[in-house]
């Protein structure tokens, strides 16, 4: 009995070492969302790097900053800032540039059935905060992941030029943006990850498969299509599949607008895709893929 209370006693100092002895791991992320509650000086911290976040939850527009932060470097307030997001944001510290430094990565949402979200980054360079920010972006906008594990997370997102341009939301299926975050700035960099653009662009197939069966729009789908295929290199494979397999009735946009009015119009698909492909940067100006892509 002795030998038991003796070992039961030995098992709660280790317990109780080993609570008080292990570092405990500072937060490094806050996820906002329609359940989240009003809150105030939430803290984050991630070596060196501070920030104290509140929240005020609305349901209604009105543009006031509901999201207001301040990050602090070794202790030292910075910088103050606040936004609006609506129902739905966070806060989060990653080193984004494999530098051993967070990154401050606040985002926004401004409502909406498609639109938008924004990431606004703050970089720590020659001791000071430098801001940069992706600008509105469909959906949740983009994620951050570390495609090729080097310690160095991209930014993955789409053309949201190519939503709505020709076809309805639902039928527009846009191509792939990857990016790069260094020196503070996002790099163009999606030409070099050719295993992940060859599984969007087989999503877009797939989806382009089931469209037709259900006699849905696909011309939207085959813009993204053709452009996807011109990052991997394989633009002629992807125009002749459109040219075999675009919907003929429809005039969604061939309409050429000037300040607002109709001036003139393309004669099919084709003729109006090329000049998007052209406008957007996936072909040169004599209608020839690019090698490089590079327009942000």
């Amino acid at each position: 009995m002795n030998t038991s209370i003796k070992q039961i006693s030995r098992y709660f100092i280790l317990a109780t070492l080993f609570i008080f002895t292990t570092p405990v791991l500072a937060k490094t992320q806050i996820e906002i969302d329609y359940d989240t509650a009003s809150f105030k000086n939430e803290k984050l911290k991630a070596g060196n790097i501070e920030v104290a976040v509140s929240y005020d939850k609305k349901e209604e527009f009105d543009e006031v900053d509901n999201l207001r932060y301040q990050i602090l470097y070794n202790g030292v307030p910075q910088i103050t800032n606040g936004a609006y997001t609506r129902l739905t944001g966070g806060v989060f510290l990653q080193d984004l540039d494999g530098n051993g430094i967070a990154e401050v990565v606040v985002r926004t949402f401004s409502g909406g059935a498609h639109c938008c979200t924004n990431y606004t980054i703050y970089t720590l360079q020659n001791h000071q905060f430098m801001q940069t920010e992706t600008g509105f972006l469909d959906g949740i906008g983009g994620t951050f992941q570390d495609l090729n594990k080097d310690g160095k997370i991209e930014f993955l997102t789409s053309d949201n030029s190519f939503l709505y341009a020709f076809s309805s939301y639902a039928g527009s299926f846009a191509p792939s943006r990857i990016y790069t975050f260094i020196n503070g700035k996002f790099n163009n960099v999606t030409r070099q990850y050719p295993q992940y653009l060859k599984s969007r662009a087989w999503e877009m197939y797939q989806a382009f498969l089931q469209s037709k069966k259900e006699q849905h729009e696909v011309n939207g789908i085959l813009a993204g299509y053709v452009a996807q295929k011109a990052l991997l290199g394989e633009y002629e494979e992807g125009w002749k599949f459109m040219l075999a397999n675009y919907d003929r009735t429809s005039d969604w946009g061939l309409a050429i607008y000037q300040e607002d009015r109709e001036i003139d119009k393309y004669p099919d698909f084709p003729t109006a895709l090329r000049a998007f492909l052209i406008q957007q940067g996936y072909l040169d100006k004599n209608g020839k893929p690019k090698m490089t892509y590079s327009k942000d």
